[in-house]
């Protein structure tokens, strides 16, 4: 039986924020929120749109200050510049359970898709700026897979009460 509730988001690589939003919107997705890395001027580096209710596209744009940094492939994230799709998300109930059940299967478990930094538990997995708690897989193509947990009022829940 899997732990997973269901696909949480894609994330795309974007080269102008605004014009991805307006673009986004025009199919219907609405605007949820942003984060910003380096103060209120800042471009966003992630920002969230609504498709229906707990699924999302995640806009990340290729010049925004990041504080995971964008891949490239001189490390261990593969990422041709003319790649847009960059990772999908799968939301859990409990991230803790399946942690151990990925590791009792022998996948590996990150901090992030660069695979720097394992995780062997619940108390490695990270916290990300909406509030989720986060780790990563990496599946046999090296695509990230990142994992989610929503915990308390996160900025997804905020934005999308229904």
């Amino acid at each position: 039986m899997s732990n997973l509730k269901g696909l949480f988001h894609v994330s795309l690589h974007v080269s102008n924020a605004r014009e991805s939003i307006e673009f986004y919107q025009k199919l219907g997705l609405e605007y949820m929120f942003e984060l910003k890395e380096g103060g209120e001027e800042a471009e966003p580096w992630v920002i969230y749109m609504k498709i229906a209710h707990g699924q999302y596209l995640e806009l990340q744009p290729v010049h925004a200050r990041t504080p995971e940094g964008i891949p490239d492939n001189e490390g261990t994230v593969h990422y041709d510049k003319n790649q847009t799709a960059w990772h999908f998300a799968l939301e859990t109930e409990d991230i803790g359970v399946l942690i151990r059940s990925l590791a009792e299967q022998g996948i590996e478990v990150f901090t992030g898709p660069d695979r720097t930094k394992r995780v062997t538990g619940l108390e490695d997995a990270i916290w990300g700026g909406d509030g989720c708690r986060i780790a990563w897989i990496v599946d046999p193509d090296g695509t990230p897979i990142e994992l989610m947990e929503q915990v308390g009022q996160t900025m997804q829940r905020k934005y999308d009460t229904e």
